[in-house]
């Protein structure tokens, strides 16, 4: 469990370096607990020089702090930079939905967390993300999905009317209390709309349709199934030239949802795939906060790290764009690791040879047609890499 720091985080990095001190002198053979609880056994630890004592300064300097504030009833936790004590700096602010689930189980509703804490302190060690200020808004309890949900749905229930209001308190009371309390970046530039499920619906919708006021969404396993997939009806209906920001979608291949309309039909809006428009399916992927956890920093860095110019690594599977029988198609998954750090899929921008094509097909965008029960074998390129992938008939 994490401790809340709502003021002394000067004090708190001075009571950690002398804890520090004292673990850095204690004997080879004893044991600590690592933040799960479990024994692990300790190493030796030898400061030779003033090298040494300077990294474990930079390790326990470059941790972030956590304050809860409460805004009109409304809890607000608030991440802050490492260096945000010590400096008059200002920073972009991420804006986050479900704020109890973001840095800490122990106030998530279901006792999981994204560790968004863990893994800003990890890329600014890494040095891949500019520091951020990260503003995780508590939902309205009982009032979640009234809030999130931008359409009518008498399943869960949702009327839609109250997730605008929820929008429109958001960026004209919540935004500016922020800007006069923290040194931010006040400016659509230097802010980034996010949230996952019913908060990544709502995160999409008011972050494409509030581009004066956010430059980039991460729409993190958006519930695009609401009112019969209400999204992608009214996206597909949008005639004006699309919005001036960078989206970040993804969804994982065990939640049963769709969401390749979608970012087909953003595509066809304007947005330039692997620029202002990114996309990953998690194969393994679960609707919870343990995988949303693990790609988070895509999200991040599309938003404070370099922009990606050169693929590292190439891994491929494939998966069924709906869950539905007979209602969806199989698709290759070629997932590219980029230099800047960042993992998405490009279906889009691969190139695919079939080495049996009396077996199958596969088109342009990855979507295959088998011609046979049969297996068929593909060559996926991507910026220079290649591997070869097997489709199973019948895997799904």
């Amino acid at each position: 469990m994490k401790t809340f720091w709502r003021k002394g985080s000067r004090i708190f990095l001075l009571n950690m370096l002398l804890i520090a001190t004292f673990l850095l002198s204690a004997c080879q053979n004893n044991s600590i607990q690592n933040e799960e609880g479990k024994s692990v056994e300790a190493q030796p630890a030898v400061v030779e020089g003033e090298d040494d004592k300077e990294d474990v300064v930079q390790t326990l300097a470059s941790k972030g702090t956590i304050q809860l504030d409460e805004f009109e009833g409304r809890t607000i936790y608030i991440y802050l930079p490492a260096n945000y004590q010590n400096s008059d700096k200002r920073y972009p602010v991420v804006y986050m939905h479900d704020g109890q689930n973001v840095f800490d189980a122990s106030t998530s509703g279901y006792g999981k967390e994204w560790q968004v804490d863990e893994v800003l302190d990890k890329l600014g060690l890494e040095h891949t993300m500019k520091e951020v200020i990260v503003a995780a808004v508590a939902h309205g309890e009982a009032d979640r999905a009234l809030e999130y949900v931008p359409f009518t749905d008498p399943m869960i229930p949702s009327d839609g009317l109250i997730a605008e209001e929820f929008t429109k308190y958001f960026i004209d009371q919540i935004i500016p209390y922020v800007d006069s309390k923290y040194r931010t970046i006040p400016d659509r530039d230097n802010r980034m709309i996010m949230g996952s499920s019913f908060g990544g619906i709502q995160a999409f919708w008011m972050g494409y349709h509030h581009p004066e006021i956010f430059s980039a969404i991460g729409a993190v396993s958006p519930s695009t199934w609401v009112d019969n997939h209400r999204i992608f009806r009214e996206m597909e209906k949008t005639t004006t030239e699309h919005p001036d920001v960078r989206i970040w979608l993804d969804m994982g291949g065990t939640e049963g949802m769709k969401i390749d309309p979608l970012v087909d039909t953003l595509i066809a809006q304007g947005f330039k795939y692997g620029e202002d428009l990114f996309f990953l399916m998690d194969k393994e992927g679960e609707h919870d906060e343990l995988s949303w956890s693990k790609r988070v920093h895509n999200p991040l860095l599309m938003f404070g790290g370099d922009d990606p110019k050169q693929a590292v690594s190439l891994e491929v599977n494939d998966y069924m764009t709906s869950s539905l029988v007979g209602d969806g198609l199989t698709r290759i998954n070629p997932v590219v690791t980029m230099d800047n750090g960042m993992s998405y899929t490009v279906s889009q921008l691969a190139t695919y040879k079939v080495m049996n094509p009396e077996n199958g097909q596969v088109d342009s965008k990855g979507n295959v047609t088998f011609l046979k029960t049969e297996r068929i074998d593909v060559e996926v390129s991507y910026m220079g890499i290649t591997k070869l992938h097997t489709i199973e008939y019948g895997g799904y």
